[in-house]
């Protein structure tokens, strides 16, 4: 089935006899919705020729010439065309008989399948017979009557049509031709009541509607699912790391605690110091106080030598001693070292900065 097939399927009425039991003739599509298929004992046929009028104003004009010949007011209609002819079945108690204002309705004979070529004959069926009378595959002339009618009713019918008087001599056997689609083209302007295109509407506009969030859903559950997958990488990322974090952590840590163990060793001890401190200085140098703070160190020398610049040279070459500033104090030399402080380029060479002297 093509595509526009399906898609007049979707659209395709469903068909029922009107009647107690509302029998199913066809199931339609989804979008059709009903349409009430009417005896022809409950209908009447009216056949007008418009084919000298252009196309576009057929249909006006056969829609003007049904509500002329309309039994009684607000009598419902049915056109079917065939070229430029139109076959008008009017329905007197339409309006009073369906129900459901949605619900749209054809004539019985129109879903009775047309014959090949000429033909008369008489049709059974729902509720009573029909004669029918085709020329050139077109219907001609049409009479209903409750049972099958009698010679004269059937000659007078024949001599209706036009057919001279050997062709209706006797009356024919009635045939069930079963339903099919209908023979003439349906009526020109809105493909079905104003209702059921807002029902169309409506149900269209649903279901873009229910597209766009099923769209948004599933695009939700997509980018869940992928991030459900990410995490579980992450995871299993994280496990087969996990080793080399915890190794690098240990490093770390074995790191800081080598860092703390040197920052321990700040220099060489008060021993050693003392040692470096009195050696360059005169025998009968004795100290009189030690106080060393981080990198301070204050000293106080008893000596016969009370000149600071004797001091100040004696530590110019001794590295972390160099920076020394000597002061004379009563009966004793304070000496005052930087022990953070670089060398002095000066007192590496063995000559004396008068600045470091206190007076």
């Amino acid at each position: 089935m093509r595509s526009h097939n399906r898609l007049a399927a979707v659209f395709s009425p469903t068909r029922r006899l009107l009647g107690a039991e509302q029998a199913l003739v066809r199931a339609g599509g989804l979008l059709g919705g009903l349409q009430w298929v009417v005896p022809r004992a409950e209908c009447r046929y009216r056949r007008i020729d418009f084919s000298h009028l252009p196309a576009r104003q057929r249909e006006p004009a056969a829609r003007l010439a049904a509500r002329r010949v309309e039994p009684r007011p607000g009598a419902l209609f049915h056109l079917a065309w065939t070229g430029g002819i139109v076959h008008v079945w009017t329905w007197p108690e339409g309006a009073e008989r369906i129900g459901n204002a949605d619900a749209g309705w054809i004539p019985e004979s129109l879903l009775r399948s047309a014959p090949r070529g000429d033909s008369l004959r008489l049709l059974e069926q729902v509720q009573g017979f029909e004669g029918q009378s085709w020329r050139d595959g077109i219907l001609e002339a049409s009479q209903w009557w409750p049972a099958p009618p009698t010679a004269d009713a059937w000659r007078r019918f024949v001599r209706a049509c036009g057919l001279g008087p050997g062709d209706g001599d006797t009356v024919p056997e009635p045939v069930d031709v079963g339903w099919s689609e209908p023979w003439g083209d349906g009526a020109r302007g809105l493909p079905a009541s104003p209702a059921v295109l807002e029902r169309w509407a409506w149900t269209l506009g649903l279901g873009l509607l229910f597209c766009g969030l099923g769209w948004q859903l599933a695009g939700q559950a997509y980018w869940s699912m992928a991030q459900a997958r990410l995490d579980a990488r992450m995871e299993a990322l994280r496990a087969q790391a996990s080793p080399l974090l915890a190794a690098r952590e240990r490093a770390d840590a074995a790191r800081d605690a080598l860092l703390a163990l040197q920052a321990l060793d700040a220099g060489p001890g008060d021993y050693s110091l003392m040692a470096d401190v009195i050696r360059p200085l005169p025998e009968d140098a004795r100290f009189a106080s030690w106080q060393r703070e981080e990198g301070k160190l204050q000293v106080a020398i008893l000596s016969a030598d009370t000149d600071p610049r004797h001091f100040v040279t004696a530590y110019a070459d001794r590295g972390p001693l160099a920076n020394a500033v000597a002061t004379p104090a009563q009966g004793s030399m304070g000496l005052a070292f930087d022990l953070a402080a670089p060398a002095d380029a000066d007192a590496a060479t063995g000559d004396a900065d008068p600045a470091r002297e206190s007076p």
